[in-house]
Order: C-alpha cells, then sequence, then structure tokens
C-alpha cells in the first residue's frame, strides 16, 4: 500500500527522518554548550528541540503526520507501548517541561542538566525504532486507532504538505539557527 506522504511533493519521508535526527543531536549538542555556558533559558529550549525533533524522526519513518505538538505525544504514546519502556513517555515529559521553562525561567541549573540528560536518554531510546528492520509490534485496538488517527492529514499544515509537499531541503532556511561561540 503506498502512504500519503510518500505519494507528497518534495522529499521522501526517510529523507525527513534523517534531517530530523540531525537536527535533534545538534540541538542536543547546543543545550549541552548553552548549559555549559550557563544560559539555562537557551538549553532548555534546545532540549525540548532536540525532542521534538526525534519524535518527529519516528513519525517520518512510518509515515505519520506530526505538525500538531498533540500529535508528538500520541507519537511518544505509541512508542512507549511498543517499547514496554514508560522511560520514553517520562523523559519526553521532562523535555516538553523544559519547554515550558524557556517562557517561565523557574528552573536551577541542576534541573535544566536534568532535562538534557533525560532528552539525551529519550533520543537514545528512539533512535531503536528507526532502523530499518525495526518491525513495531502489534499492542492493542486503542493504540492501532492512534496509529489510524496519525496517518491522516488532521491539521491545516499536514494537508498543505500532502497536497504541494515540502520544498527540498537545499531551498529551505537551517531550522537550528547556528549560533556564535
Amino acid at each position: 500500500m503506498t502512504l500519503p506522504l510518500d505519494t507528497a511533493p518534495g522529499p521522501l519521508p526517510d529523507a525527513e527522518s534523517e534531517r530530523h535526527t540531525e537536527i535533534s543531536r545538534d540541538a542536543l549538542r547546543n543545550a549541552r554548550r548553552e548549559l555549559a555556558q550557563g544560559d539555562l533559558m537557551q538549553a532548555s529550549e534546545k532540549a525540548w528541540g532536540a525532542a521534538a525533533h526525534a519524535v518527529k524522526a519516528v513519525a517520518e519513518r512510518r509515515r505519520w503526520f506530526s505538525e500538531a505538538d498533540w500529535k508528538l505525544g500520541r507519537v511518544v504514546d505509541i512508542i512507549a507501548n511498543e517499547q514496554g519502556d514508560d522511560d520514553i513517555a517520562a523523559y519526553y515529559q521532562v523535555a516538553r517541561d523544559a519547554h515550558f521553562n524557556f517562557y517561565r525561567h523557574e528552573y536551577d541549573a541542576s534541573r535544566v542538566e536534568r532535562a538534557v540528560n533525560l532528552t539525551a536518554r529519550l533520543i537514545d531510546k528512539l533512535d531503536v525504532t528507526l532502523a530499518p528492520d525495526y518491525a513495531p509490534p502489534y499492542i492493542s485496538e486503542d493504540v492501532e486507532a492512534k496509529i489510524r488517527s496519525l496517518e491522516q492529514p488532521t491539521s491545516e499544515p499536514d494537508r498543505d504538505r500532502l497536497e504541494n509537499g515540502r520544498p527540498p531541503m537545499e531551498e529551505r532556511p537551517p531550522v537550528v539557527p547556528q549560533t556564535t561561540p
């Protein structure tokens, strides 16, 4: 069966998955650098970016739409169920909380460091699902319903992507702006 994202114009989902994986790893490196420099606000936000792009990499690999925040959480729920690993969901929530810290500025250095470290663990756990030979197990009807919801374009960005695709990667601006040392 041909999946919708495989028929959309622009880069194929596997190329997008690799792109999100690269962005995730760059954001994690930047989070560690910002933390070392004492910029807790930027370290928090970069930790969240690393987590979000790691989840998007999984969604792309599976041909799922992930343009809405609720869909990222749903992808995490599915993977946590598949792996039988609640840490995946817990680490994702820590990274998501780090995103909120970007606006609140409430976390001290040790809490931001914990968020960065747990985001790294989340990325490691999600990497397993990116292997070409990874076969997702059947879990339950409930999980299957969640998967079906991710296969449907439910937001305007999803529908636009399906109709118009994305420009080739070399034509897009960088997602993670380069910072000066």
